[in-house]
């Protein structure tokens, strides 16, 4: 019962930060899933992969809601979006279906991590700036940076249970060449595909580990239903600060969240 309680105060964090930073909210419930499984009875890449495949059926609940009151607002700058999320789509699947047979590897989380801190001080410099910069909404994005960072997210978002927000965020940013006001809106419908992907990759497999009772191949049923819950409730009020907000306001919260995470990945992956 403790660990359902936990999950679903987990959950609305997740819902909150998923919809101000434009991210699926699986930084947030990744730890505490792999708290949760490290008293099981199973492999720590079982463990591992459980925590993720959990992570990624939930974020792409948070991303869903989020895009679909995003979109009643006219918030999301829909081909880069598509463009992004299509070839993550591809790529989250397939690397779904490879992490269920091996095990993880940790230098990917460093390398990771050492990128999102990288993106936490340009977003640092830009909110210190005179006027945070705002990106002309009519410059064209470019379809093939797109492809390739829509690729490498996918991959990402399974392999870390992440849904790859993180990596569109800086993208649709410097990418994209979108005002920051839309980066979270567009980065959420770009995570839907991605997420759903993934989570279909998982679902799928044969022969998921047993730590719990209501295992669907490698989700577990226990621990996703109340996070997402959780995070439903409170999806609205992320998408409220996120279009009330300054734009410095933001810039200082993307860089706090991807630094923060960075600096976690980092660790992780080269130290720990």
């Amino acid at each position: 019962m403790g660990e359902l309680v936990a999950g679903f105060g987990a959950g609305l964090v997740v819902g909150v930060v998923s919809a101000v930073v434009g991210i699926g909210g699986g930084v947030v419930m990744v730890p505490l899933l792999y708290l949760v499984y490290s008293h099981t009875p199973t492999s720590l890449g079982a463990q591992t992969v459980v925590a993720h495949a959990t992570s990624l059926g939930v974020a792409f609940v948070t991303s869903t809601i989020g895009t679909w009151r995003y979109a009643r607002r006219r918030a999301i700058v829909w081909p880069p979006a598509l463009v992004y999320g299509l070839a993550g789509a591809a790529s989250a699947f397939v690397t779904a279906r490879i992490l269920t047979r091996m095990d993880e590897l940790r230098w990917v989380r460093g390398a990771f991590g050492l990128f999102l801190m990288l993106s936490a001080i340009d977003m640092a410099r830009r909110a210190l700036g005179r006027e945070p910069h705002e990106a002309d909404p009519r410059a064209p994005a470019h379809p093939v940076l797109l492809v390739v960072a829509g690729l490498a997210s996918g991959v990402l978002a399974s392999l870390l249970g992440i849904g790859g927000g993180l990596v569109a965020v800086p993208v649709m940013l410097y990418c994209a060449k979108l005002p920051i006001k839309a980066v979270a809106p567009t980065t959420l419908a770009a995570v839907v595909l991605t997420t759903l992907s993934g989570v279909l990759g998982y679902l799928t497999a044969s022969g998921g580990p047993p730590v719990s009772r209501t295992m669907v191949g490698f989700v577990d049923l226990r621990m996703a239903v109340p996070l997402a819950l959780g995070a439903a409730l409170t999806v609205p009020l992320g998408v409220y600060i996120n279009r009330t907000a300054h734009p410095r306001t933001l810039f200082w919260s993307f860089g706090a969240v991807l630094g923060l995470i960075g600096a976690r990945l980092a660790w992780q992956g080269f130290a720990g």
